[in-house]
C-alpha cells in the first residue's frame, strides 16, 4: 500500500481546472467511532461506505492468517444479518497489513441499508459452526493459491522475518500457519480488534453532508468509545547493524531471484504526519534513479519492484525484488543492487528532478479522482494507518508545499547504512526436496541455508 498523507484541512482546491476538488467533511456525530468523515463527489451517481478496521495481519496473533479469517466472517454474517442473503454475493472486503477495509456501495437511495451492512461488521459474527469451518477451507486454499502464483509474498516474508527476527507481526509465518487457524481465535480477533475506536468510516459519493450526518449519527449512533487495541508491531525495531543474508533453493520459483529488505528509523520523530510530501516525492526520485540502472543500464534483471511502507511512527520498510535473466547469479545480483543503492546519491538530487516527480504525483492523483475504485482506494489507503483520510485535491497541495531541501534529506536519510536484509533464491528443478528446518517446510520445496 502507499503511505499515508496528512490532512490539511477542509480545502477546496482546482486541478488545472479540470477536476472539481473533494472536501473531506468530518463527521460530529460518529458515535464511539475512531472517526467519520462524508466526502461528496457528485460526479459518481453512487455511494460508497468504506468501514476500515485499523487492523490486519501485522496485528495477527499466534496464528497468523487470523485477520484474514475474521474478515470472511465477518463480511458473510454482515450480509446474513441485513441482506438475509449469505454467500449470494462476492466479498467486498479486503485485509492489509494494517488495516481491514469493508466497502459497500449502490445507489444514492440505498445509503441507509450500505450503512447497516457497515455497521453489522462489527457485531460478533453469527454464522452457522458448518458455514464457518468452510470459511476456513476457503481462507487456507486461497492463501495456498497467492503463494504459489507470487513468490515474491513468502520470498519478502522470509526477508523480513530474517530483518527484524520474528515471526510476527511485520513478519508472519502464514502458510505454516494455515492447519492451525482456528474459529476461537478468529471471534477472540474480532472481540479485540472490532472495536468502535478502532474503527474509521468514510461515506463518499453522491450525498448530501447533512444526509451522511443524519445517517451515520442514526446507524452508528450506539457504539460506545472503548480502547483500541496496542499495536506491538510498531515497536518492532530491528538491530541497526544487521546485514543478514539467507540463500535457498526451490523448485517453485520461475526464475532466479533476489529480495532485499532494508529498515529506516527516524529516531527524532513520533509521527510521519508532516513528513509525507517529502516521502512521496524523494522515494519516487530513488525509484527512477533504480529503474535506470536495472532496467535502462542493465539488461540481465528480467523485472523488478520496489515496494515502500511508511508507518504512522515514521518508520521505514523497503523491500526490492529482483528477477534475473538466465546466466546472471544471485550473487552478481546481490552485489549490483548494493552498488546501486550506495550510488544512488552520487549524482545530487535536481531542483528539476523534484519538479518533474511533484508534477508527476499531482498527475497520478488526478487519475485517481476520475475513477471511483481508484479513488475509493485513494482514500482508504491513508485512512488506514489511522490519520484522516485525504482527497486528491489537498493530497496536490501537500506536494505544492514541501520543500526541496526536505526531499533532499529525506532521501540522503533513507540511503544511509541501516538494518538489511537478502534472500538469494535459486530456481531448482522439478526434483528439488526440502532439506532445511521443519519451520520452513511449507517454502514450497526450498532448500536454505544462513549466509
Amino acid at each position: 500500500m502507499r503511505a499515508a498523507v496528512f490532512f490539511l484541512s477542509i480545502v477546496f482546491l482546482v486541478f488545472s481546472g479540470s477536476a472539481q476538488a473533494q472536501s473531506i467533511i468530518p463527521l460530529a456525530q460518529k458515535g464511539g467511532l475512531h472517526a467519520a468523515y462524508v466526502v461528496p463527489v457528485d460526479t459518481f451517481d453512487r455511494v460508497d461506505v468504506q468501514l476500515i478496521v485499523l487492523s490486519g495481519s501485522y496485528d495477527d496473533p499466534d496464528p497468523s492468517g487470523t485477520a484474514h479469517l475474521t474478515e470472511h466472517l465477518a463480511a458473510f454474517s454482515a450480509d446474513a444479518t441485513i441482506l438475509r442473503k449469505p454467500r449470494e454475493r462476492d466479498i467486498y472486503a479486503t485485509t492489509h497489513n494494517v488495516a481491514t477495509v469493508y466497502t459497500n456501495s449502490g445507489l444514492p437511495s440505498e445509503a441507509e441499508m450500505l450503512l447497516r451492512l457497515s455497521r453489522a461488521v462489527l457485531d460478533t459474527p453469527s454464522v452457522s459452526r458448518q458455514f464457518a469451518e468452510s470459511e476456513v477451507a476457503i481462507v487456507q486454499r486461497e492463501t495456498l493459491l497467492r503463494e504459489r502464483q507470487y513468490p515474491f509474498r513468502w520470498l519478502s516474508r522470509m526477508a523480513l522475518q530474517n530483518l527484524y527476527g520474528t515471526l510476527r507481526g511485520r513478519a508472519d509465518n502464514t502458510v505454516e500457519d494455515l492447519p492451525k487457524l482456528s474459529l476461537e481465535k478468529a471471534y477472540q480477533f474480532h472481540k479485540e480488534h472490532y472495536v468502535p475506536s478502532n474503527v474509521t468510516l468514510i461515506v463518499s459519493g453522491n450525498i448530501e453532508p447533512a444526509r451522511a450526518e443524519e445517517l451515520v449519527a442514526r446507524v452508528f449512533g450506539d457504539t460506545e468509545p472503548s480502547d483500541a487495541p496496542k499495536k506491538p508491531w510498531l515497536d518492532q525495531k530491528p538491530d541497526p547493524e544487521k546485514q543478514s543474508v539467507v540463500r535457498l533453493q526451490s523448485d517453485r520459483l520461475q526464475r532466479d531471484t533476489v529480495l532485499f529488505a532494508k529498515f529506516v528509523e527516524f529516531e527524532d520523530r513520533s509521527t510521519s504526519i508532516d513528513m509525507q510530501g517529502a516521502f512521496f516525492i524523494a522515494s519516487g526520485i530513488l525509484n527512477e534513479r533504480i529503474a535506470k540502472v536495472l532496467r535502462h543500464e542493465d539488461t540481465r534483471i528480467l523485472n523488478h519492484g520496489v515496494n515502500w511502507y511508511f508507518a504512522k511512527n515514521a518508520d521505514v520498510e523497503l523491500v526490492i525484488d529482483l528477477q534475473l535473466m538466465p546466466g546472471f547469479s544471485v550473487d552478481e545480483a546481490k552485489d549490483l543492487l548494493t552498488e546501486t543503492l550506495a550510488g544512488l546519491l552520487d549524482e545530487p538530487i535536481s531542483k528539476y528532478e523534484i519538479h518533474q516527480l511533484r508534477q508527476k504525483e499531482v498527475v497520478w492523483s488526478q487519475n485517481m479522482a476520475r475513477r471511483p475504485s481508484a479513488f475509493l482506494w485513494f482514500l482508504q489507503n491513508v485512512a488506514a494507518d489511522g490519520f484522516p483520510p485525504i482527497s486528491p485535491s489537498v493530497f496536490a497541495e501537500t506536494l505544492s508545499n514541501t520543500t526541496d531541501q526536505e526531499v533532499i534529506d529525506f532521501a540522503e536519510k533513507i540511503l544511509q547504512p541501516s538494518a538489511t536484509s537478502f534472500v538469494l533464491a535459486e530456481k531448482a528443478d522439478g526434483h528439488a526436496r526440502f532439506q532445511g528446518p521443519a519451520s520452513r517446510s511449507s517454502l514450497c520445496g526450498a532448500y536454505l541455508a544462513a549466509g
